[in-house]
């Protein structure tokens, strides 16, 4: 039988590589081939190209559809997100293929979903706020509770039914802000690489969570923090390293800013003043045992509540700083427990795709079907679900919150 040549162009090898950023060396192992004739094939000096098996293979490590390379030319690329992390454990990587696969997605679902509203003849409501780190944290706090109409007694009970995370995306996803969640075994990204990303466009903003952070709280921080760099206007990565010194000043004034706007929004001063421990004015250092009746009351981690009293002046930032290595190893420690647990959680099919598309574009991709728009096979491609999962999905997307 004649192997069957792919007749693809050099440049567009190169770029799904680079998009992908996937070493030589391991994109020639997954094509089966020596390092070098990999570089043939990307070189515009050598007619040499791969089989059609072999792009195969190279589509599957990228995580690019076939029919990408067989593009005239390079797609332009999207705008790159401005970066806030310190890496120490990623120097020679700064983003690697598994972040860089879950970036491009985001990117492709808010192009898909705006496509999916002009189908609908309808469009998604501009996100109205906006702001500077030199406005008060408390009044865009404010301003966003305001925006996504949240009591304190609807957090609280989201608190107490360990919902914490749901209850704030619920409110954004209302809102045409779209919110993914990075989760299960495949293209997992660590704690340490990244903790939250956002794509800060005035109509369907992206929010995208790691959902290695096990806690409500914890993931429900990192949505806020992620929800004010769309106030801030420039889409970004975050890894939690605002306290940092090794991270540049001016990143250390924006996460900063960030994450005490975070802190406002979830933790209102009049919200803490109902608890007997928060009532005081001194400031003090604070036990575990307080900050977690606190924190678990409302829905935040102890770390983001420290955070918290440091900006009412209720506790210091030598004393954050000092609890916030002591959280973050804590942290790390249930990731590795959780991870060598012999006999992983199952999780169903359906939730894990509710969790990765989230409600907004779950409900967006449905309705589109319902005003045959769109097919049921394109709904199953757009969901990255098989036909039967579809109706647990339709009915988790469409179920009233409690």
């Amino acid at each position: 039988m004649a192997t069957i040549k792919a007749l693809v162009k050099p440049a567009m090898l190169r770029w799904a590589r680079s998009r992908a950023k996937v070493k030589p060396e391991d994109a020639a192992k997954a094509a089966n081939v020596p390092v070098e004739r990999l570089h043939a094939w990307e070189s515009d000096e050598n007619p040499d190209v791969p089989t059609l098996g072999q792009l195969r293979a190279l589509a599957g490590k990228y995580h690019f559809p076939l029919a990408v390379f067989y593009l005239p030319e390079p797609p332009k690329d999207f705008a790159p997100l401005r970066d806030f992390r310190r890496l120490a454990h990623f120097d020679d990587e700064p983003i690697s293929a598994n972040l860089a696969y879950h970036i491009r997605s985001a990117y492709d679902r808010r192009e898909l979903a705006l496509e999916l509203f002009q189908e609908l003849d309808n469009k998604p409501q501009r996100f109205p706020l906006k702001a500077t780190t030199r406005d008060n944290p408390e009044n865009v706090g404010r301003a966003i509770r305001e925006f996504l109409n949240v009591d304190s007694e609807a957090q609280k009970r989201a608190a107490r039914q360990g919902r914490a995370f749901d209850f704030w995306r619920r409110r954004l996803e209302e809102n045409d802000i779209l919110v993914f969640v990075i989760s299960g075994p495949h293209w997992s990204v660590e704690l340490e690489e990244m903790r939250g990303f956002s794509i800060a466009n005035r109509e369907l903003p992206v929010l995208v969570v790691n959902g290695k952070d096990y806690s409500q709280g914890g993931k429900a921080f990192t949505l806020i923090h992620e929800l004010c760099h769309v106030l801030l206007g420039e889409s970004a990565i975050s890894n939690g390293a605002a306290e940092d010194p090794q991270l540049a000043p001016a990143s250390r004034t924006v996460e900063r800013f960030c994450d005490a706007v975070a802190a406002a929004t979830l933790m209102p001063r009049d919200l803490l003043m109902l608890f007997e421990e928060a009532a005081g004015r001194d400031v003090r250092e604070w036990s575990d045992d307080e900050l977690r009746k606190i924190g678990d009351a409302i829905g935040v981690s102890r770390q983001a509540l420290l955070l918290r009293f440091v900006t009412m002046k209720r506790a210091t930032w030598d004393y954050y700083k000092e609890r916030h290595e002591a959280f973050e190893e804590e942290y790390r420690r249930l990731a590795k427990e959780k991870a060598a647990q012999k006999k992983p959680i199952q999780i169903k099919r359906h939730i894990m795709l509710m969790s990765w598309n989230g409600r907004g574009f779950t409900r967006l991709v449905l309705r589109s079907y319902y005003g045959k728009r769109i097919t049921l096979n394109d709904v199953s491609s757009f969901l990255g679900a098989k036909v039967k999962y579809i109706p647990a999905l339709e009915h988790a997307a469409f179920q009233v919150a409690e």
